[in-house]
């Protein structure tokens, strides 16, 4: 494996030192070395090298993390801090577009499953999450994720983004719109895409050979996974496939297995795409397991139903968390039958991918969670080490 530098963790870099040279001053040498002691044979053979030289007119890369759930606005909370400040039409900052997410939407649990059937949109809750971790106004963010204490049936525990991104998809008439009108609104420091503008379903197989449709339903079920698939099949998000295929880099996870990462790969395109990159690669490894999904899976596991799953290798690194929780902060999920994942030293399923180790771990937290700091600036130094 390969460890991560002793990087500088601040929000915000120096406006006039380009991000990732930034990082390359706190750099050693020897961190441009991979250790082959834990590498598979096939994955250490190859030196460490760029697949495309920096050019100066692209010193901030384009970003792209796949994703949902609460770890994707994790992520992007900590590139857009790390990247610096969005531009204006007069010059000076980066481009909104240099950051992006595409997003899963086949929630159909909670406030965003019940506009989903109410109003036959999208369900909004995934992307609301993210446009707030991309809003420059931390105040406006509070105001998104509130969700209502109502004595009316209807309204009691709606999120105000879920109704607001409802009202403004009714005003333009379309949810990619409403999307990039609610962005406007929020200033934010990136753009979000839905994996597919299509209404999609999860459909499942159990390890008992059942079939079951929905993802509340299939993450209820105590019976393991066996099988991942989307009802039917579904055409990508235009404006999604489009940045991927710009993107310089490209992070998926961290997020839940089956209801966050695998329901964007199986959008039609986007995996192929994904795997014909010459963009860097990133897949942020889970912390914890997650209760009816990822019960007792260890790091590979994961991996090997990405591969199983998608048919592909897609990842030129994955990046573990080394630093262990504390106590306390394991306590929080004793109840929910969420356990610490384990790294194995032997990782067949990572294929040809470098396994890079980091302290990633949010230790202001009372959860396991990754600092948002801390993998932002980890992203931004596998982005200038470049593709292996």
């Amino acid at each position: 494996m390969t460890r991560l530098p002793e990087l500088q963790w601040g929000r915000r870099v120096a406006p006039r030192l380009p991000i990732r040279e930034k990082l390359l001053r706190h750099i050693p040498q020897e961190f441009t070395r991979v250790r082959s002691d834990i590498l598979p044979a096939a994955a250490s053979a190859a030196p460490v090298r760029t697949s495309r030289p920096a050019s100066p007119a692209a010193r901030v890369p384009r970003i792209v993390a796949i994703g949902g759930g609460t770890g994707l606005p994790v992520v992007l909370r900590g590139l857009a801090d790390a990247m610096g400040p969005v531009g204006d039409a007069h010059g000076g900052g980066r481009s909104a577009e240099t950051l992006g997410a595409i997003v899963t939407v086949t929630d159909d649990g909670g406030s965003s499953g019940r506009l989903r059937r109410d109003l036959g949109m999208l369900p909004p809750g995934d992307i609301r999450n993210c446009l707030a971790a991309l809003s420059r106004d931390t105040s406006f963010e509070r105001l998104m994720g509130h969700r209502f204490a109502a004595a009316d049936a209807w309204l009691d525990g709606h999120a105000v983004g879920n109704l607001m991104l409802a009202a403004l998809a009714q005003m333009t008439g379309n949810f990619a719109d409403a999307i990039d009108e609610m962005g406007r609104l929020l200033k934010a420091r990136g753009c979000v895409y839905p994996s597919t503008l299509e209404n999609v379903t999860l459909r499942g197989e159990l390890d008992t050979g059942e079939f079951i449709e929905g993802e509340t339903a299939i993450v209820r079920h105590t019976a393991p996974i066996h099988r991942l698939a989307l009802a039917r099949p579904v055409r990508p998000c235009p404006e999604a496939l489009r940045a991927l295929i710009n993107a310089d880099v490209v992070v998926i996870g961290p997020g839940s297995l089956y209801t966050s990462v695998l329901p964007n790969l199986l959008v039609d395109g986007v995996t192929s795409t994904l795997s014909a990159l010459e963009s860097v690669r990133i897949y942020v490894a889970n912390l914890m397991t997650q209760p009816g999904e990822t019960d007792r899976f260890t790091l590979d596991d994961h991996l090997r139903v990405i591969r199983e799953h998608t048919g592909r290798d897609l990842f030129d690194y994955v990046l573990v968390n080394e630093r262990p929780p504390i106590p306390a902060q394991l306590d929080h999920y004793r109840g929910e039958g969420a356990e610490l994942i384990p790294c194995e030293r032997w990782l067949p399923s990572a294929g040809a991918a470098r396994v890079v180790e980091g302290d990633l771990l949010d230790t202001a937290s009372n959860q396991v969670r990754h600092n948002s700091d801390k993998l932002a600036a980890a992203i931004l130094w596998l982005a200038r080490c470049g593709r292996h």
